[in-house]
């Protein structure tokens, strides 16, 4: 099947990692250390709705522009990306791809409707891709 007709849903990872938006960015770049994943989504305090977005990228801008103490000090949502940009599950492959690259981003959340299901990365596609 041609890789551009698959959903975001068909490619997406389920399992997504959260953190809160008041944990600071030294817990989130151990959280995605010890995961081997390179970013994180940041929930809604009171919903299954993803309000941001913090990748390794994101702290690795903080540290080009301060010390590495700066991790303890501030917080994921000092640095998050919100609103994430976002993809429904039924948005084809070919249309997400175009969209991350439009907007800059490797990772996006899958949201049905405005509940969150997955997250869809660059390495998802190119796993599929692969096999």
């Amino acid at each position: 099947m041609n890789i551009k007709l698959r959903t975001a849903g068909d490619l997406m990872t389920s399992q997504v990692l959260t953190i809160e938006g008041d944990e600071t960015l030294r817990a989130a770049a151990a959280k995605m250390n010890a995961h081997h994943v390179h970013c994180l989504l940041v929930p809604h305090n009171e919903s299954q709705r993803c309000v941001g977005i913090i990748t390794a990228k994101d702290i690795v801008q903080v540290l080009c522009e301060g010390e590495v103490g700066m991790l303890d000090h501030l917080l994921v949502a000092d640095a998050m990306t919100a609103p994430a940009v976002s993809l429904q599950r039924a948005f084809l492959i070919a249309d997400c791809l175009r969209l991350m690259r439009m907007s800059g981003v490797r990772s996006a959340p899958v949201l049905e409707g405005t509940r969150l299901v997955g997250l869809l990365s660059f390495t998802d596609v190119l796993r599929a891709v692969a096999s």
